[in-house]
């Protein structure tokens, strides 16, 4: 007779507790995401991770996990490449199979904000396996998450931004995630570089070699880029495919030898590969991507894993909107910037040296009358720089194409330190004035703006309720928008002090100075051209060497790092020439801001005849073909147009009205209109 002889209870709870504290299974950061992970944004928003599309995510991902023995990695990417899901997926990897102390820091509050609420936080609820580790933030106990800290068993995330030196300095970390790097600052407050701070923070764990810092970032300009910095350090891997015609490999490169396409609609982009000229039809691009595999250029002793990935490869951009975007450009420096930015991933090469202020006044201009709009100035604004005894002014008209014309420039004699007195009597009536046009009519300024960085007070005061006027103030770095949002700000004087009583409006100059000095080097007909370019800069025969040497003022120099993590490190600034002042280079930086806000980058053909027949100009003036390309439709033109499809009466006193009134009626912010939407 068989006898089967039981498990005791003693073996039976054995097991039990065996199985229960027995290490998991440690699957590598790629597989844990593909089972864990439910992506938070995108096309596979509230799907599990799948890299099917994204191949080129999962080597970087792996570099992240503590056991991969890689201490540094740079991502060097354009936008819309999907490598927001990288940082997401190597912290959810981190709290389900490594916890520790870990950072991840956005360069403003505005970034940190719109990426915990719209990524972080809705990956980790949405994924059931890192809900159940983060502790809610609603907890009182203390022990719950917070907004800036998400709390998990063994360990923590901190949200730091990279402008806090409180938020760089005052943990031990293990693992850094920092994003968009090239818009941190080079210095928080004399306590050195953000990149420095974050290293301090992880001093405990160098002995170990366990310590991570990721940089992720789209580049800026060259020679300034913190991310170029990172990526060439290490061993600088790009994306590489085998050739459909003879099998070599070769990698997506913005060249037009390579990448083919018409300069108008339809575009009909394609590649020829560099080794047998195999042609690659746009619909091909996705497959043929998926095939490619991380190859490095120059790998060598202590190099590190960076990448470099860019639009040309991702499957989320299409090759037409591509090169649309580059024939859009239409050689306007800020927009090739962007286009080398956030398509191609690379830094611009800002070509910042301003030309000889002789030969710019060689090119003067003796039949365009002062004070008078030139035929094609459809836009015009109005700038003003105060200075201790004075104040510097300009007004300039901008026609289709972006090319510009000098109304007006000069210098109000008289005291600044009253805003209803001295020179600010004088400005007020230039900035109400209305101007003669080349066709018999009259036009105040569509916007004014006054550079707030002196008797910041006073000027305030005088900006307040004035309808059009804009407070500007000048900010430095190259990631910076032409003109921002704006901010409230209080207003002291003579003792009253009014809360949120104006609105400052920062410019990012250090870009339109790039753009601005490569205007300048354009030639045209008055050097022999056959045309103006677009973004030509037209001067009056009767402006003064005063205003050359001004607006020629700066140069783009080349700063090193003298002390710290990143000492040696090169990057880009504006030096001011020796002896030289810049007033009158401020007014047209902060009108080429005021203009860019007006959208003479952005119109269409159709809005800009529209607005020509606005301003009174005669049918067949202006070549529809001049016009710069993409869209905006100025505020007050609507009235017309819809009258005209309605069929309602607009009479003639109507069209004049119209025609003499600024494009802005307001000095607030209102970027909901249609007319000003990219």
């Amino acid at each position: 007779m068989k006898v089967t002889i039981k498990r005791s209870a003693l073996a039976l709870v054995a097991g039990v507790l065996a199985a229960a504290i027995s290490p998991p299974e440690q699957l590598s950061a790629a597989e844990w995401t593909r089972q864990n992970l439910v992506v938070p944004d995108g096309p596979g928003a509230g799907k599990l991770w799948d890299d099917s599309l994204t191949p080129y995510i999962a080597e970087p991902l792996e570099m992240c996990s503590t056991d991969s023995g890689v201490n540094e990695i740079a991502v060097r990417k354009s936008a819309q490449t999907g490598f927001t899901t990288l940082m997401i997926a190597a912290i959810g990897h981190l709290i389900a199979t490594d916890p520790c102390r870990a950072m991840i820091v956005q360069p403003t509050t505005g970034a940190l904000k719109e990426f915990n609420a719209e990524k972080l936080d809705i990956a980790i609820t949405g994924s059931d396996a890192l809900r159940k580790l983060v502790k809610e933030q609603a907890s009182r106990s203390g022990d719950g998450s917070t907004a800036v800290r998400k709390k998990f068993r063994g360990g923590s995330l901190k949200l730091a931004i990279a402008s806090s030196a409180a938020d760089l300095r005052s943990s031990t970390i293990k693992k850094a995630f920092l994003d968009e790097i090239d818009e941190y600052p080079d210095d928080l407050d004399g306590q050195g570089d953000p990149f420095a701070m974050v290293e301090a923070r992880q001093e405990s764990f160098l002995m170990s070699g366990e310590w991570l810092r990721v940089y992720v970032s789209t580049p800026t300009i060259k020679g300034g880029s913190k991310i170029d910095s990172y990526f060439e350090s290490g061993d600088q891997r790009y994306w590489y495919m085998p050739c459909p015609g003879c099998g070599d490999k070769f990698k997506f490169v913005f060249d037009r030898r390579y990448f083919k396409f018409n300069d108008e609609y339809p575009h009909e982009p394609h590649y020829a590969t560099p080794c047998c000229g195999a042609i690659i039809e746009a619909y091909e691009k996705v497959s043929l991507m998926k095939k490619g595999s991380w190859v490095p250029e120059a790998s060598r002793p202590g190099a590190y894993p960076s990448y470099h990935f860019d639009a040309l490869s991702s499957p989320f951009v299409p090759w037409e909107k591509i090169a649309s975007r580059f024939v859009g450009a239409n050689e306007d420096p800020l927009k090739l910037k962007t286009f080398s930015n956030l398509t191609l991933g690379l830094s611009f090469d800002m070509q910042g040296d301003a030309p000889d202020h002789i030969r710019l006044m060689e090119r003067r201009e003796d039949d365009l009358i002062r004070g008078h709009i030139p035929a094609l100035g459809l836009v015009f604004v109005g700038t003003a720089d105060v200075q201790l005894n004075g104040i510097y002014y300009l007004f300039k008209a901008y026609g289709p194409d972006r090319q510009s014309w000098r109304v007006d420039a000069g210098f109000i004699e008289g005291a600044t330190d009253d805003p209803h007195g001295g020179a600010f009597l004088k400005l007020e009536e230039l900035r109400v004035k209305e101007w003669p046009d080349a066709f018999g009519q009259r036009r105040a300024v569509d916007l004014f703006g006054i550079d707030s960085g002196y008797r910041s007070h006073v000027v305030y005061t005088w900006v307040r309720g004035k309808p059009a006027t804009f407070s500007l103030k000048g900010l430095d770095g190259w990631s910076r928008p032409p003109i921002g949002q704006p901010s409230p700000v209080d207003i002291d004087f003579n003792g009253q002090r009014i809360r949120n009583g104006a609105m400052v409006w920062g410019v990012g100059t250090w870009s339109l100075k790039g753009g601005f000095y490569a205007n300048l080097h354009k030639q045209g007909i008055v050097s022999g051209q056959p045309i103006d370019p677009p973004g030509y800069c037209h001067f009056g025969g009767w402006m003064d060497e005063v205003y050359f040497k001004q607006i020629t003022s700066e140069y783009l120099g080349t700063e090193t790092a003298k002390s710290g993590r990143n000492k040696g490190r090169k990057r880009r600034i504006w030096l001011p020439r020796a002896g030289y002042q810049n007033h009158f280079l401020d007014c047209e930086i902060y009108g080429d801001a005021l203009g860019d806000y007006l959208g003479i980058s952005r119109m269409t053909p159709d809005e800009w005849t529209l607005l020509a027949s606005m301003r009174g100009l005669p049918e067949g003036v202006v070549d529809p073909g001049l016009f710069a390309p993409a869209p905006l439709v100025a505020a007050h033109a609507v009235k017309i147009a819809t009258a005209d499809e309605n069929g309602d009466a607009v009479d003639d006193g109507e069209h004049e009205e119209l025609r003499s009134k600024p494009l802005v009626s307001s000095h607030r912010d209102d970027r909901s209109r249609d007319w000003d939407n990219d």
